[in-house]
């Protein structure tokens, strides 16, 4: 039987859950043409409530879902613009061909086929055009659709646009949003401080979205789901969910090895059971990157883990034997490597099941 808890793919149709409100938010402000931006903590399913959403909007709406978490040039930023755009509406090939030469003044598609699924996508011929001819023929076109349809543009990971620097990406996009018709973006990416600098005062993006910071998943919504396949009480679910620190990726990843065990009664132990088999699962990959640190930035990383806030106390850089300058400074450096992260006093490790692999240490 098919899982109905992926963890390592977006959910599909019946598989998502939850999210009523979100995609009540995202519906109001896509209905009057506003632009969201999406943050939130990693892991909390940012990606799948977009995709879910433009899936739901596709009848109504042009929908054009980009990620950019592979750029390195502003080329390949125009190039994935080009290439959403391309692939947004799948129909008949020739008339759908046909449709986007209309549009492109300088840029002209060939088909490609996925030798294991044999489903065809469109892709982008740029290879002589400038990057400006490029955002010249995706801008133009998106003009021309927006005079007979709405178009959602969805740009994942936008904080990427932050790594190309021998252009302002931020400055080309604001000129495109403020002389916008009916078309509205959703921003969206995992390295929240990043993203949320893009839009700070005296940014090009400064007020040109609204700000949306995902919470956790509803508990009513996850128990309404997740009990119509686990016979689970509801005390353990909810400890399980704590356990998870409600992280989607992990909650969803706990569901599926509780749903492999539905046969015998599930209990907290059980829960604990799936939770270190989740940890042990990741362990190779964890040394790997504990190896890569410092011993300083190895220590306060086990500090952050054991005792989140209030640890440049005497009792803790004794029992480290490390120095309260010293320990500042790993943390600054783990918080740029985003292994940390921090909400008011609270320090926390961004990925729960490294914190609780870090815990064991």
């Amino acid at each position: 039987m098919h899982s109905p808890f992926p963890y390592d793919k977006l959910p599909q149709g019946s598989e998502f859950y939850g999210r009523r409100l979100e995609l009540e938010q995202l519906e109001r402000a896509t209905l009057h043409s506003n632009n969201v931006l999406i943050h939130s903590k990693r892991r909390m399913g940012k990606s799948s409530l977009i995709r879910y959403f433009l899936e739901s909007k596709k009848e109504s709406a042009l929908c054009i879902y980009v990620d950019i978490f592979d750029i390195t040039s502003k080329e390949e930023f125009a190039k994935a613009l080009l290439s959403a755009l391309s692939n947004a509406t799948k129909g008949d090939l020739k008339s759908t061909i046909k449709k986007l030469a209309s549009l492109f003044k300088r840029v002209r598609v060939e088909p490609t086929i996925d030798p294991e699924t044999l489903e065809y996508s469109l892709k982008p011929i740029v290879a002589t055009l400038s990057f400006e001819e490029m955002m010249e023929d995706f801008f133009s076109s998106i003009r021309t659709i927006t005079l007979q349809q709405k178009v959602i543009i969805a740009i994942d990971e936008f904080q990427q646009i932050a790594s190309i620097t021998d252009v302002r990406l931020d400055a080309i996009l604001r000129k495109e949003i403020q002389e916008r018709s009916n078309v509205s973006y959703l921003f969206a990416g995992s390295k929240r401080h990043l993203l949320t600098s893009l839009f700070e005062y005296k940014a090009p993006l400064y007020e040109m979205a609204t700000h949306f910071e995902l919470p956790a998943l509803a508990f009513e919504e996850i128990e309404a789901y997740v009990i119509q396949y686990i016979d689970i009480p509801r005390d353990v679910l909810h400890y399980g969910c704590e356990r998870c620190a409600f992280e989607t990726k992990m909650m969803q990843n706990l569901f599926y090895l509780l749903w492999l065990r539905k046969e015998i009664p599930i209990s907290r132990e059980i829960v604990d059971e799936a939770i270190g088999e989740i940890i042990n699962a990741k362990d190779a990959s964890y040394r790997l990157l504990f190896d890569t640190l410092g011993n300083n930035q190895k220590s306060a990383l086990k500090i952050v883990g054991k005792y989140k806030s209030g640890f440049f106390t005497q009792s803790v850089l004794n029992e480290y034997r490390i120095k309260k300058q010293t320990l500042q400074s790993s943390v600054d450096t783990l918080f740029k490597r985003e292994l940390i992260d921090k909400e008011g006093d609270l320090y926390f490790i961004p990925d729960r099941t490294l914190e609780l692999w870090v815990e064991r240490l």
